[in-house]
């Protein structure tokens, strides 16, 4: 492995030799150089231990200069020769064992957030306009716990992982189901709570499962869990109609309508809004499809953040400081 520190040893030479010179020039007279080898020193750049990106980035550029011959000019122009050492092993490699994606968090003072405004009560605007919810409060506590601030950004959620690794929000956290799919193009935290995909109806609905559910029209959220696992089972062809939308407000107004016969969906957001109309519609006890899981999304290389932030999340589940956010969104500890 090629080691940072020997491939520029004698760059930082030409300090001491020109001190020396210097010393010499007034009066060459008294002083010659000796060719017995007294001893010898490979001269290299000193790094902070933890700053691997750093140093790696260094060498590259510097790897650069000497394939490319500017280094070996410089040293020309210092030494007469081009004397830079290559290919020479260090006692001490340096690795890439970690990134710089919390750093860079600490260094800028807040981390921003990627979430559905509109996914209640895991996140979303309140009357005020103020974006709320369990998810809200488990990322302020986390964030107050890391020394830094939250920036909470309303994305659409149908291209959230375009924003995510187009860096224009640094992790997704808004009730994000775990799916196999999903950990090709991203890198999840420990999961922190289950999320059933479930049936909703109107109160007086015929239906009362999955099964009869064929040919009848159905609304999901674009891109959310029960989109994605309809498209992956090719169950499209059992529906007379599967409408696709933004949010669940817009779906629950179709519902309510009779522009749909059911809606399928997580049960946590849902029965949110059954909360606020009781009468008007009922959740089915038969799931969809199997339980997912809920976790917070960060970039595949954001190794570091994705550990801290999870080593924060395992303190607060530990002291009850996330079972206390948990039971007053949902009247009990639903934290995994």
């Amino acid at each position: 492995m090629k080691k940072v520190f020997a491939t520029i040893s004698l760059i930082l030479a030409a300090v001491m030799c020109l001190a020396l010179f210097a010393g010499c020039s007034g009066d060459t007279a008294k002083y010659v150089v000796l060719e017995e080898n007294f001893g010898a020193e490979e001269y290299a750049i000193g790094f902070r231990k933890t700053d691997n990106a750093f140093a790696l980035k260094v060498q590259e550029i510097l790897d650069g200069m000497i394939a490319d011959g500017t280094a070996g000019e410089i040293a020309k122009k210092w030494f007469g020769e081009d004397n830079l050492l290559r290919d020479v092993d260090f006692p001490a490699p340096i690795e890439d064992i970690g990134d710089d994606s919390l750093q860079k968090i600490l260094d800028k003072g807040y981390m921003i957030l990627g979430l559905d405004e509109n996914f209640p009560p895991m996140g979303y605007r309140n009357e005020s306009g103020t974006i709320v919810g369990f998810d809200i409060d488990m990322a302020k506590e986390a964030a107050k716990r890391l020394g830094m601030q939250v920036e909470f950004k309303a994305i659409d959620w149908s291209s959230k992982e375009s924003e995510l690794n187009g860096k224009r929000v640094d992790c997704l956290w808004n009730g994000m189901n775990i799916t196999e799919d999903r950990k090709k193009n991203v890198l999840f935290s420990e999961p922190y709570m289950d999320a059933r995909q479930v049936l909703f109806v109107p109160m007086n609905s015929p239906i009362k499962g999955v099964k009869d559910l064929e040919g009848k029209v159905i609304g999901v959220q674009n891109a959310s869990t029960a989109d994605e696992k309809i498209i992956e089972r090719g169950w499209q062809g059992k529906y007379k109609e599967i409408r696709k939308y933004g949010d669940f407000i817009e779906a629950f107004m179709d519902l309510e309508a009779g522009r749909l016969d059911a809606i399928v969906g997580d049960e946590i957001v849902g029965r949110f809004y059954l909360s606020k109309k009781p009468q008007a519609f009922q959740v089915l006890e038969e799931d969809f499809c199997e339980c997912g899981t809920f976790g917070i999304a960060f970039r595949k290389n954001d190794t570091e953040l994705r550990n801290k932030v999870q080593a924060v999340m395992d303190e607060m589940k530990k002291d009850g400081s996330g079972a206390k956010i948990s039971e007053q969104w949902f009247g009990k500890n639903l934290l995994k």
